[in-house]
């Protein structure tokens, strides 16, 4: 079932660093891992603190800018929107999923 993302905040996420997820993606499903997440500024609004969780692949996969259907190794299903973005030099690809 696909969890709403409009109310999850950075702990919904914390017991998933370092595990594999698996995007829906054609010809054959792409697994990432959740690397980090990272947390922005305390929203003074009542609105939820702005974060980011950051995925990695292997430097031989490559997925495009889009939004993808993640199931993660507990089974929760997410419809994230996710960006390349500049890579560390640590031999992985990186991906942003920005919740503000």
């Amino acid at each position: 079932m696909l969890i709403d993302t409009q109310g999850l905040k950075a702990r919904s996420f914390n017991a998933e660093i370092g595990q594999l997820f698996t995007a829906e993606t054609v010809p054959d499903p792409v697994q990432l891992t959740l690397h980090r997440l990272v947390e922005g500024a305390v929203a003074n609004n009542g609105y939820r603190t702005p974060f980011s969780l950051i995925f990695t692949t292997p430097m031989n996969v490559l997925l495009l800018e889009a939004q993808y259907r993640l199931k993660s190794a507990s089974g929760r299903e997410y419809m994230l929107y996710l960006s390349p973005i500049v890579s560390p030099g640590d031999g992985l690809r990186h991906y942003q999923a920005q919740f503000n």
